[in-house]
């Protein structure tokens, strides 16, 4: 009896560790080109500048690929991205997950809910009344991205772009692995860099739409297309880059690693470090040519990402073990 009493103790004990070993969980990095995203900050169009200060979407219908081609869904998972918000979100406990190949999403809410009473629907769920709303009526339905702000000279226009309509539900599949997080859990990350938001959709001289055409249609293809992408769990480079890049000792110590690269004149570099949680905890410019650059902080033991960029477009992606 005293046996069988202790084995359930430990067993309860342990319980906590077992279910945190199988949680999968979502993160998103959220960008502005090389910086880290920021409502109300100026962002290049070229011609003009423009300023994000409310952007929200929704995700849905998400499917992991893995463990030899298996394809799970994460039934009734609901994702309003707030990226000023929240970049970490928890797609629940998935024991027969091991090795994550692959994540497939859409933007927006699928047909089947997309013309439910959102009342019905718990006050904390993604799908219920939202403030500013998300919702825009029995037969429009939800908005499935909203994004709005200031352009133009001075940023003295205003600009407000709500897209929705079910013949615009995009879905995105991109191939990725996972992390393990330190307590156990596994993290698929993705960069999500929001500057493309807008991307050939001139937005300078102010306009509001609440559409399923238009620009609308163009936001949503453009959440498609190019915001997204994923972070690797080893090194990669862009074939286009004409440079050099090194990382070691990897792991380190106290993350005291050095970079030595060699960059091509004529453009600007900027290498940044980030934690699993998207969190910058180094943004730096570097200059063309032969050099080192020391990372010298005294950082917890974990997993980070440390990234070359060039002109803002991220052109190497490493992993940084960082040991006691």
């Amino acid at each position: 009896m005293k046996k069988s009493l202790l084995f359930f103790l430990t067993f309860l004990a342990a319980l906590p560790l077992m279910q945190a070993q199988d949680n999968l969980r979502l993160l998103l990095s959220p960008r502005l080109g090389a910086a880290p995203f920021a409502l109300n900050t100026p962002v290049s169009a070229g011609s003009y500048e423009y300023k994000i200060s409310r952007l929200e979407y929704y995700i849905s219908e998400i499917k992991i690929t893995h463990d030899g081609g298996q394809v799970t869904p994460m039934t009734d998972i609901y994702l309003l991205v707030r990226p000023a918000v929240d970049s970490l979100y928890d797609l629940g406990a998935h024991p027969e997950i091991t090795n994550v190949e692959g994540i497939t999403f859409s933007f927006g809410v699928d047909e089947a809910h997309n013309h439910a009473d959102p009342a019905s629907y718990p006050a904390n769920h993604p799908l219920a009344p939202q403030n500013p709303s998300m919702h825009w009526g029995w037969a429009a339905g939800y908005r499935f991205a909203a994004i709005e702000g200031v352009a133009g000279n001075n940023f003295a226009n205003t600009y407000e772009i709500h897209a929705l309509g079910d013949a615009n539900y995009k879905t995105l599949t991109l191939a990725t692995a996972a992390e393990n997080l330190p307590n156990g859990d596994k993290a698929i990350h993705l960069i999500a860099d929001y500057s493309q938001v807008l991307h050939n959709l001139d937005v300078s001289a102010g306009l509001i739409l609440h559409s399923s055409t238009g620009k609308a249609i163009g936001i949503l293809s453009n959440l498609k297309e190019l915001v997204f992408s994923a972070v690797t769990v080893s090194a990669t480079t862009d074939p286009a880059f004409d440079g050099t890049f090194t990382l070691a000792p990897n792991p380190a110590p106290g993350g005291r690693a050095v970079a030595a690269m060699t960059l091509p004149e004529g453009s600007d570099y900027r290498i940044t470090l980030t934690d699993m949680t998207g969190r910058v905890m180094l943004n730096h410019p570097v200059a063309a040519g032969s050099q080192t650059f020391a990372f010298e902080s005294n950082l917890n033991a974990g997993v980070y990402f440390v990234h070359l960029w060039q002109n803002d477009r991220r052109v190497v992606a490493e992993k940084l073990v960082v040991a006691q």
